[in-house]
């Protein structure tokens, strides 16, 4: 599905929670064809970057979600959780950490050894895996997690992943 319409679908779910507080919490998971989103640190800082980037046959988006510039594109598993924090008890910082904890359980059942470090996401020793970035509006979640399962990662050398410039990406099939 088009990041777009991803986009958009997010809107209206998010849209309809605050309207109806008896709504289900919702998983989205799905592929986007590739694209190139950047996070609120980035907003406006990367208008150089678009024209090149769309050179390379990417879609290219603005966000308001955590984080900075990353990668979304086939083999790529992305969740995006719709979901009200109060009726888990979580904080942000909290939520962040199920979702890392979700994913490194999901990485040991490929016996993958990964796990968190002082950057949000999950590692596979200096490499990430998995990249986090939420944004969260009067308590429901939005935007989520990329896991890179057979990803081809030549799209992560046109930018800097995350904002993090001596760090390389990984996926499950490269591990």
């Amino acid at each position: 599905i088009s990041y777009e319409k991803a986009l958009n679908l997010q809107k209206l779910l998010v849209r309809r929670r605050f309207e109806n507080k008896n709504s289900s919490d919702l998983l989205l998971l799905l592929q986007h064809p590739p694209t190139y989103t950047t996070g609120r640190r980035d907003i406006g800082k990367t208008m150089n970057d678009e024209a090149y980037l769309r050179k390379l046959g990417a879609e290219y988006f603005e966000t308001l979600r955590g984080g900075q510039t990353t990668f979304h594109g086939p083999g790529q598993l992305v969740g995006y959780p719709i979901l009200d924090l109060r009726n888990f008890k979580l904080s942000v910082r909290c939520y962040v950490a199920a979702i890392e904890h979700v994913i490194i359980n999901t990485c040991n059942a490929y016996g993958i050894v990964a796990s968190t470090t002082k950057n949000t996401g999950v590692w596979v020793g200096d490499d990430k895996i998995c990249a986090i970035g939420i944004q969260v509006q009067r308590f429901i979640t939005s935007h989520g997690f990329a896991l890179n399962c057979n990803t081809d990662l030549s799209w992560f050398d046109h930018i800097i992943p995350c904002g993090l410039e001596d760090k390389k990406m990984t996926s499950i099939t490269n591990e």
